[in-house]
């Protein structure tokens, strides 16, 4: 008989921990850090001690109480097994914090499989000095549609739309039937066609795990595409005389290079903070201008109508530095402070009307809208739903033949052969 239960995503967007279990054997899919700025125990500057960071998130409920997963020498004295039981395999869907976050703490015997473009994601992160907590995390890369044995399971993976490279959905077949997991999802991004032949490869599974994000926030309508992205980050170069100030996400390297290509196109310099300079030359991007290492302060205010810069926003006294008012623009394209939640947010705020910067919110969610996840549900025709990484996982009403269970987290162990 096959289980699954649910260590994360549990009233919470991202910090996703799936796992399957048949016999003695485990697949784990994902394995996030909670991600809640403002929120929690960790906030407001307040850190888990570098050598002491999964003993402090497992004392605080921030990391699953698994055993025979973690490092031992990372455990420092907690009472959890550590080590590998040589019969666990840990697959991540794509390269977000929330769902590769504690990947650094995983024991090394343990494989950790993903798609080609997560693993060199995350190596360019490496160079850039991006890495997750703990220590370096060594990833398999699998191939996409081909299945991989880890004993009694076959897992697939396959690649989906999402707002960041490497993005894929699994199957995993047990015993009871497949289990599909959409990671993080979308329709209305540059590739549906992917998410789409996801839905259609694992149609009539037994079970369905779907992320719920946009279910949180009363989202109505269908998402911007991508290409209107584009169109407007093009339209604000076009009618800024002034300087373009730009947040975005670097993991969204699909918008980075069409925005390179479109700053080009105006006659515009893209700049860019220092650390992610060294990441998007390590990913391959040509003509990449580092703030005060390649482009400074004096030469923006001399010409600001040449430039756009990423703002750091932990670094807004910069502003004062730069030419700016009502002839800049403040463009936010998903980018951090990611949003109200995020107790930056305000202070961005603050620091824009008192320096007359008009602001624009130009980006599109990299998550599916709540019709399109019903679409995404109809398409799969699941025996079994479970809503995950969402606070209001409920909202998501599955179609007639299919049960929906709304997980609880930690140690609940679902059967796939029956219903409870």
């Amino acid at each position: 008989m096959a289980e699954i239960s649910f260590w994360g995503g549990v009233g919470i967007i991202g910090s996703s921990k799936i796992l399957i279990e048949q016999g003695s054997w485990r697949v784990l899919l994902d394995f996030g850090l909670d991600f809640s700025p403002g929120r929690g125990l960790f906030r407001m500057g307040v850190q888990a001690r570098p050598e002491f960071a999964l003993h402090d998130r497992l004392c605080i409920g921030q990391a699953p109480l698994l055993p025979h997963i973690y490092r031992p020498e990372a455990l420092h004295g907690f009472p959890l097994p550590g080590g590998s039981d040589g019969r666990t395999a840990l697959f991540v869907s794509h390269a977000h914090i929330d769902h590769i976050g504690l990947t650094g703490f995983v024991d090394p015997a343990i494989p950790i499989y993903c798609s080609p473009q997560t693993s060199r994601l995350m190596q360019a992160l490496a160079e850039g000095g991006d890495v997750p907590e703990g220590y370096p995390p060594i990833f398999t890369v699998m191939e996409e549609g081909k299945p991989l044995s880890w004993g009694p399971f076959r897992v697939s993976c396959f690649p989906v739309d999402h707002d960041v490279v490497g993005a894929s959905g699994y199957a995993v077949e047990t015993e009871d039937g497949v289990v599909a997991f959409t990671g993080d999802i979308r329709l209305h991004g540059r590739h549906p066609q992917w998410s789409q032949t996801f839905a259609k490869t694992v149609n009539k599974s037994r079970a369905l795990v779907i992320e719920g994000t946009t279910l949180s926030f009363g989202f109505a309508q269908a998402q911007r595409p991508e290409s209107e992205v584009d169109a407007l980050f093009a339209q604000a170069l076009q009618q800024t005389p002034g300087l373009v100030l730009l947040s975005l996400y670097p993991r969204n390297l699909e918008r980075v290079e069409a925005f390179l290509e479109i700053a080009r196109e105006a006659g515009r310099i893209m700049v860019w903070p220092k650390t992610w300079s060294k990441f998007f030359r390590h990913w391959g991007f040509k003509d990449i201008r580092a703030f005060e290492e390649d482009v400074d302060v004096t030469t923006i205010k001399r010409n600001p109508a040449q430039f756009v810069l990423q703002m750091n926003p932990d670094a807004l006294p910069w502003l004062l530095d730069l030419a700016l008012g009502p002839g800049s623009v403040f463009l936010h394209a998903n980018g951090e402070p990611l949003g109200a939640f995020d107790p930056r947010w305000d202070v961005l705020h603050d620091w824009l009307k008192f320096l007359h910067i008009p602001f624009w919110s130009i980006g599109t969610t990299g998550h599916a809208s709540p019709e399109d996840l019903n679409r995404l549900v109809e398409w799969i025709q699941p025996e079994i739903l479970f809503p995950l990484h969402s606070l209001e996982p409920d909202r998501l009403l599955p179609p007639p033949g299919t049960r929906r269970w709304l997980p609880q987290r930690g140690g609940k162990r679902y059967p796939l052969n029956g219903y409870s």
